[in-house]
């Protein structure tokens, strides 16, 4: 018995040094949502890992850290989350997830980026456009876009009304994305010179006066009232603007 596991122990451990010191020969890169998001491609991700001397091909297992593979790549802006492994002898897999636009920024400065759920700045890409609410007009960041990460490193509280304009359009486009019916009417948000949003609907000319982001649940569902208990039965094309920022009113404006 004795000898039986100190045989094994001697099998193992010469198994385990001999897959350390294998050459890592060929790298397969997983993009695992491609479908949906073309941010990143294979031969991206190869490129950052190369750039950062991390390149793994010709090192042997015992030269490479798989932790801080997937460190490396997650700081990039696009890469949600990443996943190293070795699933056989000299092939080093990594598995890729990309960040998730709602919607998609452009400011007054005509700069655009996209954001995330959780704040994170993604940035424009050449050959892709993904199918989300456009946010655009006054709108004036209190920190420089490519110097950033996440819209909530800054602290906001104290902002002036025209600084933090950006935090109130994510609260109120996070609020019409959470909701499938508002998600499939609004596609563009618009900021004016007074700091207000109107909103942009898929359906009917009308422009929807909507004020601040303060009291969203009762504004809309005032405006889900008028929708379904009014727009249906007189017609989509009876107003120019429906004005919801005063409380418990809503005001039309003929064509």
């Amino acid at each position: 018995m004795i000898f039986l596991v100190s045989y094994l122990v001697v099998i193992c451990s010469f198994i385990k040094n001999r897959e350390n010191l294998t050459g890592i020969h060929s790298l397969q890169v997983h993009i695992m949502d491609s479908v949906e998001y073309q941010f990143v491609n294979a031969g991206e991700v190869i490129h950052i890992l190369n750039r950062n001397h991390f390149g793994p091909v010709g090192k042997s297992l015992k030269e490479i850290n798989l932790k801080e593979i997937e460190k490396l790549l997650i700081k990039n802006q696009i890469i949600r989350n990443a996943e190293a492994y070795v699933s056989e002898p000299g092939i080093l897999h990594l598995d890729i997830w990309q960040k998730n636009p709602f919607i998609r920024i452009i400011n007054d400065a005509d700069q655009g980026y996209y954001l995330d759920r959780e704040g994170n700045i993604i940035p424009l890409s050449d050959g892709f456009s993904p199918f989300v609410m456009i946010a655009s007009g006054t709108i004036r960041e209190p920190f420089r876009i490519n110097q950033t990460s996440n819209i909530f490193e800054v602290g906001y509280d104290s902002l002036p009304s025209g600084r933090r304009v950006l935090y109130d359009l994510f609260s109120l486009a996070s609020f019409i994305d959470g909701d499938d019916f508002w998600k499939s009417q609004i596609e563009q948000i618009f900021v004016n010179k007074n700091y207000d949003f109107e909103l942009v609907p898929r359906v009917g000319p009308h422009i929807i006066e909507f004020g601040n982001a303060e009291d969203l649940e009762e504004k809309f569902e005032n405006l889900k009232l008028l929708y379904t208990q009014g727009l249906n039965n007189i017609g989509w094309n009876q107003y120019i603007r429906i004005n919801v920022k005063y409380k418990n009113q809503v005001v039309c404006t003929k064509i």
